[in-house]
């Protein structure tokens, strides 16, 4: 075992920057946005851009609160259902969730101010949305044949004498899991190839424990007009908060004691994070004849100011090459408690376009097309002075622009209707980056039964989703090279909501 100096301690160059790892992954998770409305928004996938007439639809298109003429009030608790099925290296795992949300809540006040053309109502609104559910439990286990975090934190070291070493490389090196190279002074390599002395050995059981939750929701601000009962305009302003926990144990262990002094190690990594942000919307509906609307809405990037409480820490068993001896067994520990750091996120635009027709009395269809441009989201003003330079520009060569699609039907028979959808959404991620399949594909179903004054909706909603999760590097702007295979993440959630709404 190489011999280290003992006098430096845990807090040298340890910028916090380094060790919360800010990162594409954060940006991406909270500007995704899977809106929950009402149960008649979700039965129909939510294509409402050119619909109008739904509560929930505003938080789409502000000019949807310009198609009501009377008051209404409208609240739908959802439970959502999460399963999670994990494949790496052949071994496998299945996780499930489940927990009851408010999934939207809201009022409309209509006022007349005319009749014929011009201005013939004017219509203020509130909605709440929820808008994703952070929640991800699973467990992801079996061997690795071709690396270790180890070596990752060794890669994070490079270029940093022992001396100037921060965040989990110096964790790394102070509990002799990395050291540097024979005859280097700032290239590390890990206990694995015994510090660059031997071609790395591997073949440790491997088990990474996560245990994520949290949310994101929207307030939404809203007027809409009326303009002769023929165009809609509206505008609306958004209040957005997120509330977010990361917590990860990532376990190795020589249970086949083939790593010379390695018995195993434990690295645990939890980060609470809470922000809240506003944006702008602006919509129109028009119908230019009777049977026929269009839509497009524009919300404005939501801007974010995101604080984070985090902590981690890595505890290491070593035993010196003689394993049947625990005398000389070494325990090592190394941490960083009740850290905090705070920085601001801008998340891209949103465009939609719709358009819906009306079958007469007895049904409509509808269609929904959204524009997301992911490589638009930025990192900004830490609260140290950094300026997540490389972070952005890794945002902008590996994300790309999105297209989401949203479809829905709507039948009536009598004050009965039967509604049902679909939605699409395109990965965020370019061609040839490893997420470029991370898709996620909906399905919709809904019954409703409506009188004059008073309505209740059911709907259940299918969301599938793919993903390619990295154990290692979790900061990727460290080193763009992955030394783990990829964990297959296949999500299928359920989302069951129930709407009551009032009319007056």
């Amino acid at each position: 075992m190489k011999r280290k100096i003992l006098l430096i301690t845990a807090t040298v160059l340890m910028l916090p920057a380094w060790l919360a790892g800010q990162n594409m992954d954060d940006a991406l998770r909270y500007s995704r946005l899977f809106y929950q409305g009402t149960a008649r928004f979700n039965g129909m996938s939510g294509a409402f851009t050119a619909l109008g007439g739904d509560v929930s639809a505003i938080a789409i298109n502000p000019a949807a609160a310009g198609v009501f003429r009377s008051m209404e009030l409208t609240i739908t608790p959802a439970v959502f259902f999460r399963d999670m099925n994990t494949d790496w290296n052949g071994y496998g795992s299945d996780d499930s969730y489940s927990g009851l949300t408010l999934g939207h809540a809201g009022l409309v006040s209509s006022f007349r101010t005319g009749s014929g053309k011009g201005l013939t109502n004017l219509n203020f609104a509130y909605t709440f949305n929820r808008t994703n559910n952070y929640y991800r439990n699973t467990v992801i286990d079996g061997i690795s044949n071709n690396g270790s975090m180890a070596d990752f934190w060794a890669l994070q070291g490079t270029g940093c004498r022992t001396g100037e070493l921060g965040g989990t490389a110096f964790m790394a090196w102070d509990t002799y899991l990395i050291d540097t190279l024979p005859n280097y002074l700032d290239e590390y390599a890990s206990i694995f190839s015994y510090y660059g002395e031997i071609y790395p050995v591997y073949g440790q059981k491997v088990k990474r424990i996560i245990d994520n939750s949290g949310f994101s929701n929207e307030h939404n601000f809203a007027i809409g007009a009326s303009l002769g009962g023929k165009v809609y305009l509206g505008a609306g302003f958004g209040i957005t908060n997120i509330s977010y926990t990361g917590h990860y144990s990532h376990l190795e262990s020589d249970d086949a004691q083939k790593i010379f002094d390695f018995v195993n190690f434990t690295y645990t990594d939890h980060f609470k994070a809470s922000g809240s942000g506003w944006n702008f919307k602006l919509g129109a509906i028009v119908r230019p004849v009777e049977s026929l609307r269009l839509g497009v809405s524009f919300t404005t990037p939501a801007i974010y100011t995101i604080n984070e409480d985090f902590y981690n820490s890595l505890s290491v068993k070593l035993d010196n090459d003689t394993p049947s001896d625990p005398s000389d067994d070494a325990n090592p520990v190394s941490g960083n408690e009740n850290m905090t750091y705070s920085y601001r996120l801008t998340t891209p635009y949103h465009l939609n376009a719709g358009i819906a027709y009306q079958i007469g009395n007895f049904g409509l269809i509808s269609a929904d097309y959204e524009y997301i441009d992911y490589a638009t989201a930025r990192l900004s003003n830490g609260a140290d002075g950094y300026n997540f330079d490389p972070e952005n520009e890794d945002m902008a060569a590996e994300m790309g622009a999105a297209g989401n699609l949203r479809l829905g039907a709507e039948a009536r028979f009598g004050p009965l209707y039967l509604r049902g959808g679909y939605s699409y959404h395109s990965p965020a991620f370019i061609k040839g980056t490893l997420n470029e399949e991370a898709s996620s594909n909906g399905y919709s179903a809904g019954l409703g039964y409506r009188q004059d004054n008073f309505y209740i909706d059911v709907a259940m909603v299918w969301l599938n989703s793919y993903e390619a999760y990295m154990m290692y590097p979790d900061d990727s702007r460290a080193v763009r090279e992955y030394t783990s295979d990829p964990v297959n993440l296949n999500i299928k959630d359920k989302y069951l909501s129930v709407t009551v709404g009032l009319k007056f």
